[in-house]
């Protein structure tokens, strides 16, 4: 019963991606960029959230599946344009003083995942606190940088929240009690917001609040109001 419940939490995704990439043609290499990226890191990170925090079945039968880089790449995605599309932005890019090469936002990232690893592993925080560890500095640090992203930063945290329910309404419609079967409830606080529990929407709060400024803090880039001409 729950053999696609995942897939199909990830396809919901894919609706809001989709529709986004078809909007916005003028920040469709931004999303692609960042999509792929996040969708190899799903690979990694989702591994270390099933000892913790969930343990979903997926197509293949396997621990990691298609499913977490699929969650990553269409999450990722929609967390880099949402700021932009819901307040009708535009990217201009700075001229000088950023390092905007490949290396450097892998390394970015990188820092995220040791850090996370670091907590985990070393520290043995569990997997949601480690996420916790990993985001706050490297947000703080953007802000610190570019006070000018802060708003994007804060409003990509609310509005991957709300696009997250759907991430969990819509298997739970199809597949019910997908998520009272799959998470592992006894390393959770146990809180359910709007049948939606307390960890995952901080998680989408953070997440939103890291990728959602991440390519223009790297570009150095900065946003303003999009119009007929620029769109």
């Amino acid at each position: 019963m729950y053999q696609f419940s995942y897939l199909i939490a990830d396809l919901a995704l894919l609706i809001i991606w989709g529709l986004f990439f078809l909007l916005r043609k003028d920040v469709r290499k931004e999303m692609l960029f960042m999509s792929v990226l996040f969708g190899i890191g799903g690979l990694l990170v989702e591994y270390i959230y099933t000892f913790d925090w969930w343990h979903p079945l997926t197509i293949t039968n396997t621990r990691v599946g298609i499913e977490d880089f699929l969650f990553g790449f269409w999450v990722a995605g929609i967390a880099t344009i949402i700021y932009e599309e819901v307040f009708k932005k535009v990217i201009y890019p700075r001229r000088s003083g950023y390092d905007r090469s490949l290396l450097s936002i892998i390394l970015y990232c990188l820092l995220l995942f040791i850090i996370f690893c670091f907590s985990f592993f070393i520290l043995k925080l569990n997997s949601f606190y480690s996420s916790i560890t990993g985001y706050v500095p490297l947000i703080l640090f953007m802000w610190i940088r570019r006070h000018d992203l802060i708003l994007d930063s804060l409003a990509s945290g609310v509005l991957l929240c709300l696009v997250g329910y759907l991430w969990f309404w819509i298997p739970e419609l199809l597949t019910p009690d997908w998520v009272k079967n799959h998470w592992l409830w006894e390393n959770l606080s146990g809180i359910i917001i709007l049948k939606v529990q307390l960890e995952d929407l901080i998680w989408s709060m953070l997440t939103g609040m890291f990728i959602g400024p991440l390519y223009e803090f790297w570009q150095g880039a900065k946003l303003k109001n999009l119009n007929k001409w620029t769109k």
